[in-house]
């Protein structure tokens, strides 16, 4: 069986998961959590360590990391404010607040809402989902669009959105439909909650977080009036 060699989060992303995940952790460990060499785990961690996202701890001979929530939920990565809605990203980082052991106060109390609407955004260069999720954010919006506009949208090439559309249609992820001239595509949201390649290596991505981001792309194609595969499927048994 071939590895799939692609996935939703990137590699900025993973690292963020992990760390919140184990509180406390090396760069050793992370890497070896994620997936990627020490020496790309520790690019990462620098440079979430210059945005204040990923704050350093010196305890002796070992440094470890944790992240700073209110920092992350202001992040935005520059070109793709349009393309992923706030509540979209807000849900997922509301979700790793409420798996981590993070209190604002440190007192141990209930854990706190993140209001990222009320703080200055965060620009920056990296992002927490790659194209693979982009495109299936494009789709959910509007899932008519041409190679052309997804490319637009996504900020890559129409060859680039190709190969990634065959890709997501080759594992089931997403069902092709020629509508006159156009394609539609609807997204099987089983398909893709059970998507393999959420979890990098044998470290097991929370599954509340797949959960949440799977929900936010249904409740997306819902509000843009595009059903799922599954919906349409019970549709046409009703009818």
């Amino acid at each position: 069986m071939v590895r799939q060699t692609w996935g939703f989060l990137t590699n900025h992303a993973l690292v963020l998961i992990y760390v919140v995940r184990h509180s406390g952790a090396t760069v050793r460990e992370i890497a070896a959590g994620v997936g990627v060499t020490e020496r790309a785990t520790l690019a990462i961690l620098r440079q979430l360590s210059d945005d204040g996202i990923v704050e350093r701890t010196r305890d002796g001979r070992r440094t470890t990391y944790a992240v700073n929530f209110d920092r992350m939920a202001a992040y935005r990565r520059e070109g793709t404010v349009s393309l992923t809605p706030r509540e979209f990203v807000d849900g997922l980082i509301q979700t790793l607040l409420v798996i981590s052991d993070y209190h604002a106060g440190g007192d141990g109390s209930e854990t706190p809402q993140l209001d990222s609407g009320a703080q200055s955004p965060l620009m920056g260069t990296w992002g927490f989902f790659t194209n693979h999720a982009l495109l299936l954010l494009s789709i959910a919006m509007d899932n008519t669009s041409t190679v052309r506009e997804m490319a637009a949208a996504v900020g890559v090439t129409e060859r680039a959105v190709v190969a990634i559309l065959n890709q997501l249609e080759d594992a089931a992820i997403i069902v092709r439909e020629r509508l006159g001239r156009r394609n539609s595509y609807q997204i099987d949201f089983t398909a893709l909650h059970e998507f393999p390649r959420w979890s990098p290596g044998d470290w097991q991505l929370p599954p509340q977080l797949v959960d949440v981001a799977v929900q936010g792309l249904r409740g997306l194609a819902i509000r843009s009036g595009g059903a799922s595969v599954a919906e349409r499927a019970g549709a046409g048994a009703g009818a």
